[in-house]
């Protein structure tokens, strides 16, 4: 088997997704302590221009499937193709990221070729002895367990989005772009795309999005919900709640972020009268961004926020609906150029 590490890169319009650069990113380091190189392997695209930021993100080869019937993802198109290539190079390790996906194909992968699978990985790291330890979180984040692959076939290895963050990109660095081609036909794929379309942010998975506004017990009433989903509008934002905000009826129970609800990473979270109890803080404290408002100084809220406003919902968020509508007004200053 080959001392190596493979990433699979997810890519969409044309571009390609930030969770796939940083697992990249992260297979660099680890292949780093190994002294171990690493591959990102792209389905159903000329990696033409992908080569660039796959470079700067660690990649010392880049391996090209193009076929017609994986431009578009299906479970069993993917599944034969990667199986096929992880049998035949045997990379150590497959890394990908835990979205859907990744969530979709890397058990089908791991049953296919009987071996092992560690999931929603949020830490990793190389012992002094060369093994990769891997440790993810479960019981609701309680606990935190860390594994060690025995299986010799290639391992696959899931990781949690927007936990691990990018690295610096590094310019100047050149990689290898390999193409690589499998046999896939037709009668395999037992799904037919019929099309792709971008979901609504009022019903796009909380754990998929990238910006949240999250509100709780502080809301006090309709009319101020209401006016936070105004504000999670011009933000670009989804909407999501603290198991008080589920309990009031507010919010369904597939949007509660939190011990009891779901896990987020997401870029910015903006949390809205929410005490930020521990049940609440465990769902969603590895945000990048995290900004809160609530009119109690000593919220536990507020010992987890970048950003901390002391203030009445009912004042602040009609303010900052104005603010915001005054802003997508305003000219473009680059029009007309």
């Amino acid at each position: 088997m080959e001392k190596n590490i493979w990433v699979l890169v997810e890519h969409r319009d044309e571009e390609i997704e930030e969770a796939s650069l940083e697992v990249l990113s992260e297979a660099r380091r680890l292949a780093n302590k190994a002294r171990a190189s690493v591959a990102a392997l792209v389905l159903g695209h000329s990696a033409e221009g992908f080569s660039d930021p796959l470079t700067q993100y660690g990649a010392d080869k880049i391996f090209v499937v193009e076929h017609d019937l994986l431009e578009t993802y299906t479970t069993d198109g993917f599944t034969t193709a990667v199986a096929t290539l992880l049998k035949d190079h045997q990379p150590e390790f497959l890394l990908l990221a835990a979205s859907v996906l990744g969530r979709d194909l890397a058990p089908r992968l791991a049953t296919r070729l009987r071996t092992s699978l560690v999931s929603d990985c949020t830490i990793l790291e190389i012992t002094a002895s060369g093994e990769m330890e891997l440790t993810r979180p479960s019981c609701g984040g309680r606990v935190y367990a860390t594994m060690a692959c025995q299986t010799k076939i290639s391992k696959i290895v899931t990781i949690r989005p927007g936990v691990l963050g990018l690295g610096k990109p590094r310019k100047g660095r050149s990689a290898e772009i390999v193409s690589l081609s499998v046999d896939l036909q037709p009668e395999v794929i037992r799904t037919a795309s019929r099309g792709i379309r971008k979901v609504d942010r009022e019903k796009l998975d909380i754990q998929e999005a990238e910006v949240i506004l999250a509100f709780g017990r502080g809301a006090e009433d309709e009319s101020t919900v209401e006016q936070l989903a105004d504000l999670a509008r011009l933000l670009e934002a989804s909407l999501g709640g603290s198991r008080a905000a589920v309990d009031e009826h507010w919010i369904t129970f597939d949007r509660q972020i939190g011990q009891t609800g779901k896990t987020v990473a997401p870029k910015v979270i903006l949390c809205c009268g929410i005490s930020g109890a521990q049940q609440f803080t465990m769902g969603m404290r590895d945000s990048k961004f995290i900004a809160a408002i609530n009119t109690d100084r000593r919220a536990p809220i507020f010992k987890v926020a970048d950003v901390s406003v002391l203030g009445d919902l009912k004042e602040i968020v009609p303010e900052l609906i104005n603010q915001f509508q005054s802003l997508s007004r305003q000219p473009d200053p680059s029009a007309g150029k």
